[in-house]
């Protein structure tokens, strides 16, 4: 993909004093109207200043900037003892970034992570706490969306910082920072990986366990390293990175920390971690073997209204039905009525029509016992509805082809209920509007006897190689 064409300040600058001296325009209409020119040319203004006011001495445009200012502030802040103005400056530049992708572009054009990163060293060095909270707050805010941009000096300082500090605030900043620096950065997970940062992440889980805000933050910051989310390279590690988290012991500690949780939205957070590490099919048992699903169902029943908790829990019963063992345990656990009465009671939200549907038919694969289970607890009249209501949600309609697909690829059978409750004309439907449920649709529809048109993708020519 071509790189966007960038132009200096001062050309920017020319064309609005331009427009406000040769076409009398007003200030805001001058520099929208740059704006303008400059975006039909393709040029990327992330890294200018685009605002402007008229000094009142001299009448003369000078550049107005909060993420300047705030940058400026800095820099003249450390020159000085005193640490309020800095701490204003560091809490205002985390305000600007957090407002848009342009500020943290342009904080990022004029320096600030390398400011930023010195910053945090200082503090760190004299012990000024406050100061390397602000200082990680605000890196971590200008990393958002540009995790690339930090390099193996600010990763290395990270990960020693992990180690080292023990007070739950900074430890809170730390972690989070490390979590935003890993979104979409295959190399920078894994330089955090070959520096240690699992362990002492998975210890945190266990010693600091009496707080929401660490085991939060610890939790996103672990199921981040097993996220394959970085187009820039071919493969990753998510799933070594998932095995190290395990043999850190993480099942237990997750396990006992979602058994004494009072608090819905960490024990969400907590199930959705356990999903992330099934990985494997021992794994998806240990988690049953140690008490897992007793939790998760009883956690689901408990707050079924909850809609977060009905997302997340069965996000996770979807992933560990990969096992087959555990497929049954499922069911043997009441865990069928439950994922159905989830999908009921949030019909409307897609996201749990959606993972309600891929637990469905993960439960259904090569089972023909639990299709039967799932046919007679109602799960093909929520499968369907889920289908009706999220016409829109590919997600919803891909899950639900798949679901129905493995309810009659081994029960013929249940073909003319399914059928008769209004399958065809959904899953017709869902192949028509989106292109991404074609081959799960067409199997569906294959599977229950109905009509399917194949397409030839490839034809060969043969080169003269075949005999008429």
């Amino acid at each position: 993909m071509a790189q966007p064409k960038q132009i200096s300040q001062e050309t920017f600058d020319a064309v609005v004093r331009e427009n406000v001296e040769e076409f009398e325009m007003d200030l805001g209409e001058a520099i929208q109207d740059a704006k303008e020119q400059f975006k039909t040319q393709g040029v990327d203004l992330s890294n200018l200043i685009t605002s402007y006011v008229v000094d009142p001495d001299s009448g003369d445009l000078k550049h107005t900037n909060p993420v300047k200012d705030a940058l400026d502030k800095i820099k003249e802040s450390l020159q000085h003892v005193e640490l309020e103005p800095l701490l204003q400056g560091l809490k205002k530049l985390s305000l600007e970034c957090s407002k848009s992708e342009n500020n943290r572009k342009f904080a990022a054009s004029k320096g600030a992570l390398y400011l930023l990163y010195s910053c945090c060293q200082h503090s760190y060095l004299t012990k000024q706490k406050d100061v390397l909270a602000c200082s990680l707050e605000a890196l971590s805010s200008c990393l958002l969306g540009q995790s690339s941009l930090a390099d193996a000096k600010i990763l290395e300082f990270l990960a020693n910082c992990l180690k080292e500090l023990q007070e739950e605030l900074l430890i809170e900043k730390i972690i989070k920072t490390i979590r935003v620096a890993c979104v979409k950065s295959e190399s920078n997970r894994q330089t955090f990986v070959q520096h240690g940062v699992i362990p002492c992440l998975v210890s945190y889980l266990r010693d600091y366990k009496h707080s929401n805000e660490i085991v939060t933050v610890t939790c996103a910051a672990l199921r981040v390293l097993t996220f394959d989310d970085d187009m820039t390279v071919a493969f990753g590690k998510a799933h070594e990175h998932a095995k190290l988290i395990v043999t850190e012991n993480a099942f237990p500690i997750i396990l006992g920390l979602l058994e004494t949780c009072k608090d819905v939205e960490v024990s969400s957070e907590l199930c959705v971690t356990l999903s992330r590490l099934a990985v494997r099919n021992e794994y998806c048992k240990d988690i049953v073997d140690q008490g897992g699903l007793k939790l998760v169902l009883k956690l689901l029943q408990e707050h079924t209204k909850n809609q977060n908790i009905a997302k997340q829990v069965c996000t996770l019963l979807r992933a560990i039905a990969g096992n087959d063992d555990v497929k049954t345990s499922i069911v043997d656990s009441g865990g069928l009525e439950l994922i159905i009465a989830a999908m009921t009671t949030h019909a409307q939200h897609s996201m749990v029509a959606e993972q309600g549907c891929a637990a469905l038919g993960s439960i259904s694969l090569r089972n023909p016992s639990n299709c039967m289970a799932i046919v007679k607890a109602g799960g093909v009249d929520a499968i369907l509805k889920a289908m009706q209501i999220h016409k829109d949600s590919a997600g919803v309609q891909k899950q639900a082809c798949l679901a129905i697909r493995n309810l009659v690829a081994r029960n013929p059978e249940y073909c003319v209920v399914i059928l008769e409750a209004g399958a065809e004309s959904l899953i017709r439907d869902a192949q028509g509007k989106m292109p991404d449920c074609g081959d799960l649709a067409k199997a569906a529809l294959r599977d229950l006897g109905c009509a399917v048109e194949l397409q030839e993708l490839w034809t060969g020519t043969g080169q003269g190689k075949v005999q008429q």
